[in-house]
């Protein structure tokens, strides 16, 4: 065991220093990145009154507001029609087990009574 760990050490060692002298400088690369040139600045000069910006603006709003709505009214289709499709599922699942547990008491009841063909199969 001792001719293990000194290989082991060593090695562990050796790993160790290395991880501690390197420094953040040496993982980033040398070369600077290259400044981004600024966007031409538009001039500011109105296009449109006061007014007319407001008329614009209150219209991409409400326009804005009308699809929200749309959004909502779709979402709310959604939801109420998975909660149909689960309520369907609850119902179909709760049939199916009514049916089977009812055949079970009947074959259970039957073999009780003397059935013999109706007892449940040993596995």
């Amino acid at each position: 065991m001792n001719n293990l760990r000194s290989p082991l050490a060593a090695a562990l060692g050796a790993v160790l220093t290395l991880a501690l002298t390197a420094t953040p400088a040496q993982a980033r690369p040398k070369t600077k990145p290259k400044p981004v040139a600024a966007a031409p600045v538009a001039s500011t000069a109105p296009t449109e009154t006061p007014e007319q910006q407001r008329g614009r603006i209150n219209a991409e709003q409400a326009a804005a507001a009308q699809a929200q709505l749309k959004a909502n009214a779709d979402a709310q289709a959604a939801y109420e029609q998975a909660l149909k499709d689960r309520e369907a599922k609850i119902a179909a699942d709760k049939a199916a087990y009514d049916a089977a547990m009812a055949k079970w008491k009947a074959d259970s009841e039957a073999c009780q009574a003397g059935d013999k063909a109706r007892c449940a199969k040993p596995e």
